[in-house]
């Protein structure tokens, strides 16, 4: 779906440079404070120089130690962009000459060697990466009327690549309704009663096959892992055989393509349809990694993904049920909300048949709870604990 100037060859991958470990609480907390800044227009305020020629910045009332241009003073005021906060928070520094990109960390503790802790600057908005530029480019207005009186503005460049994403970004922005799930067309079954394998078989063909992930599919087939029978079905090459050029600037393309980067940056998919004809489904996935878990890493020592999904269905006889479920390795926690105490007493009821339908499976039911519509809830977002 990405127009073809965008595609970038695959490199190889270069090593890491030792950094702060982000399992560090300070770090997290760093990450958690910045966070509501991401894609807005910032003024840092300049209040230290460090050894290591790194600066203690200001930014939104919080201590940031970044590395800015050599020529930076002490009590400056720098223009900043927040255009990425995982894996490390990052900055654009408008900067007279071009772009620059800064990561950032917390200030260092008292007596701590900076050399421990390097922090990279790159040059450029296309070695941003796309997720980078997609933040950066939803605040371009933002970012030119906080450097619109300066020189700097004059001088702020950005790549090609990036400018033909801001335009995809804009083109979104003027569509209606937004774009926030993958929308089934069809049902993920034929018909009522299937069982789990079949529904499992279905759901993976209706992700697989609607055009959400069609690049790393082509990079797939193109190096030989992929079968091009199996790009067929997916919208992007339907179209390409019916000799459609589909327009980025098309706002219901262009929606589709910011779907595809809040996906890559979210790491979350949502899905709405049918599950089989007449019978509605909606259905939320996102993977999740906590850097400061000290259980559940995987053999080469990285922390293993808790998945969180979100499932909402509505019966003719049992009502809405709205099912979360968060499973970490082969333990699973799951949530209900019934629209009604019967249907909720009923769940109740056949706990037993689940958890051992389960056990079965290979995953263990670590944790069960069933309220109905009318009932307070522990936590509204029971997925995040």
């Amino acid at each position: 779906m990405l127009p073809r100037d965008l595609v970038a060859p695959v490199g190889p991958v270069t090593p890491a440079r030792p950094a702060e470990q982000l399992a560090d609480p300070r770090q997290q907390a760093f990450q958690r404070a910045l966070a509501p800044q991401l894609g807005k227009a910032l003024h840092g305020e300049v209040l230290a120089k460090l050894s290591d020629g790194s600066f203690v910045v200001k930014v939104a009332n919080i201590p940031a130690r970044m590395q800015l241009p050599a020529s930076a003073q002490v009590g400056a005021d720098v223009p900043l962009t927040l255009v990425s906060v995982h894996p490390r928070p990052t900055f654009q520094v408008g900067v007279q000459g071009g772009a620059v990109f800064s990561e950032a960390g917390p200030p260092l503790p008292q007596g701590a060697d900076p050399s421990k802790a390097p922090l990279a600057m790159r040059e450029g908005a296309a070695s941003a990466g796309i997720g980078r530029a997609a933040a950066l480019l939803q605040a371009t207005a933002a970012g030119a009327a906080a450097l619109g009186a300066g020189a700097d503005a004059n001088h702020t460049t950005i790549s090609p690549a990036g400018q033909a994403i801001g335009a995809v970004l804009a083109a979104a922005g003027k569509a209606g309704e937004p774009l926030t799930s993958i929308v089934g067309r069809a049902p993920v079954v034929a018909a009522a009663g299937a069982d789990a394998a079949g529904i499992a078989a279905g759901l993976r063909q209706a992700l697989g096959k609607s055009g959400l992930f069609y690049e790393s599919h082509v990079a797939q087939w193109a190096q030989g892992a992929r079968l091009l029978s199996e790009l067929d079905a997916e919208p992007q090459q339907q179209a390409a055989r019916e000799g459609l050029r589909q327009s980025p600037l098309d706002p219901a393309v262009a929606q589709f393509i910011n779907l595809q980067l809040a996906t890559q940056e979210q790491a979350q998919v949502a899905w709405q349809g049918k599950l089989w004809p007449g019978q509605p489904m909606e259905l939320e996935i996102q993977r999740k990694v906590d850097d400061g878990q000290q259980e559940g890493r995987d053999e080469a020592g990285a922390p293993d993904a808790h998945w969180h999904s979100r499932l909402r269905l509505r019966f003719p006889e049992l009502g809405e049920i709205d099912a979360r479920l968060t499973l970490a390795g082969s333990r699973v926690q799951v949530q209900f909300a019934a629209g009604s105490d019967a249907t909720a007493a009923l769940l109740r009821r056949h706990m037993a048949g689940l958890a051992g339908a389960l056990e079965a499976a290979g995953t263990h039911l670590a944790g069960f709870d069933v309220r109905s519509s009318g009932a307070p809830r522990q936590d509204d977002h029971p997925n995040d604990g």
